[in-house]
């Protein structure tokens, strides 16, 4: 009978130590079914801060204003400061209308293109083509298109400055605002670019 004592309470001892393995594995589970929730959670979380930054740099670019974005009346006052000294600079205005006396109508035309052509040239390679956001891109035609214009009235003024017949004859004007307006371009677009970064 002792031996079966003794084997009852083998029994006993290896059910309870079965009892508490299966308990301990269940608990060891539900650990690691909890450090997988919180892994998760983590990850949750991290992926939520990148989208932030994310955002937070969509907002950065879309609120930021890009020097090159906006157009003041300082911006303006420097282009037309420009385009003046680039008319009157070393009497460019007088060999200009030189030149005017010997061109046609339509090389006088061709002119007009050409300035705008090499205003936008000179802006896109000064200022424009390190950007690569097409966003800011847009902005070359407007600031090309405000500088043109502020150069050929410059030119103009010029030309009435210095040129007491100016006006008096439309072909001849137009001529002479023509072969003027190209060094008052450059003289614009340096100006424009000056400060910017």
């Amino acid at each position: 009978m002792a031996k079966k004592l003794s084997l009852q309470t083998i029994n006993a001892k290896l059910d309870l130590l079965l009892k508490n393995q299966k308990k301990l594995m269940t608990e060891e589970t539900e650990i690691e079914s909890a450090e997988k929730k919180v892994l998760n959670q983590e990850e949750k979380e991290l992926n939520a801060l990148k989208q932030l930054k994310e955002i937070e740099e969509e907002i950065k670019k879309d609120v930021g204003l890009h020097p090159l974005k906006s157009f003041t009346l300082k911006d303006g006052a420097r282009g037309v400061v420009g385009a003046f000294f680039g008319a009157v600079a070393h009497y460019t205005f007088i060999y200009g209308m030189k030149v005017a006396e010997s061109i046609d109508v339509y090389r006088a035309g061709f002119l007009y293109l050409l300035t705008f052509a090499i205003g936008g040239i000179f802006l896109y390679a000064t200022g424009f083509r390190k950007i690569k956001d097409p966003k800011l891109l847009k902005f070359l035609p407007m600031r090309l298109t405000v500088l043109y214009a502020t150069s050929i009235i410059m030119s103009v003024i010029v030309l009435i400055l210095f040129n007491p017949d100016f006006g008096k004859e439309f072909i001849t004007s137009y001529k002479q605002v023509a072969t003027v307006s190209l060094t008052a371009i450059i003289g614009a677009c340096t100006a424009d670019l000056i400060g910017k970064d």
